[in-house]
């Protein structure tokens, strides 16, 4: 299984079948395990006649009979490949042989037909998979959650981080990330910046992404001198927001006549490893110019 593995690492997708075929000659039995690792590489492949060869003869040709995770990973290639009813009758045919579809099959199928705005379908599955006593893992929540902010509902989603860290799943990044975006897009500035003191509090710091939503919007309603100290400690971690971002920072902290926050900026950003081009620092050179000062 570790040369099939390897195959696909080298983007050999062929050579992995070869080995899979040729397990018995060499007096290794193909397991489902074995399958399912030379099924992941196929899918890499992308070539979804091969993939769909492979799964459905399976069990006359190899004498294997798929599991969940076989299911799920032919589930998530068609997916990706926008096969979405393919995808769900996937499922259907998991049920059909008696193996119950898990989180991770709903999860995948969620996500893919909210991607593709189809909606009711997403929310049916949800509803589906609570109906069938599947409880939602933190990837499930996250899934809607990104849904909900979409569709401008902050609001609703807030209050199904609630009710998932009521279930006892913690939200990680991506979920205060997404609430925080979803309020500051609304233009609810100040609930984003109660949640984000929230995810502090709770233990969960705040990531790249979340520093880059929250300077970009402190921003666009002039609280300079909170996106000022938040694009610090962004970039004292490395974490060095867009360089738009950075530049509408620039000019803000000079137009309140803070030229020595936008000089300690600057000063990191000639810190920056790898450092920025010639026509980047030139840009923020230009932000922070005395001249902005209006």
């Amino acid at each position: 299984m570790r040369i099939i593995t390897l195959y696909g690492k080298a983007g050999m997708p062929g050579h992995a079948l070869r080995t899979f075929d040729e397990m018995p000659l060499d007096g290794c039995p193909r397991t489902v395990k074995s399958f399912n690792a030379t099924l992941r590489v196929l899918c890499k492949s992308r070539c979804l006649d091969w993939i769909q060869t492979f799964v459905e003869h399976a069990p006359a040709k190899y004498g294997i009979l798929l599991d969940e995770i076989s299911y799920n990973i032919f589930i998530k290639v068609l997916c990706e490949a926008g096969s979405l009813e393919s995808a769900y009758l996937v499922m259907v045919e998991m049920e059909k042989v008696k193996i119950k579809p898990d989180v991770v099959t709903y999860t995948t199928l969620m996500a893919a037909f909210y991607k593709h705005g189809r909606r009711e379908i997403g929310a049916g599955l949800w509803n589906l998979m609570v109906l069938r006593g599947c409880p939602p893992n933190l990837a499930a929540f996250n899934v809607r959650i990104q849904h909900l902010i979409n569709r401008n509902k902050a609001w609703q989603a807030k209050n199904l981080m609630k009710k998932m860290a009521g279930s006892g799943i913690n939200p990680d990044e991506l979920t205060f990330n997404l609430i925080i975006k979803g309020f500051c897009r609304m233009g609810e500035i100040e609930t984003a910046k109660r949640i984000f003191l929230a995810m502090r509090d709770s233990g969960c710091q705040p990531n790249s992404k979340i520093y880059q939503t929250m300077v970009h919007y402190l921003c666009k309603v002039r609280e300079f001198e909170l996106a000022f100290r938040l694009c610090r400690d962004s970039m004292e971690k490395s974490w060095f927001p867009s360089i738009p971002t950075m530049q509408n920072l620039l000019e803000g902290l000079m137009s309140i006549s803070k030229a020595q926050s936008a000089e300690e900026i600057m000063s990191l950003v000639r810190a920056r490893v790898p450092p920025y081009s010639a026509r980047e620092m030139e840009s923020l050179r230009s932000a922070a110019s005395p001249t902005r000062r209006r």
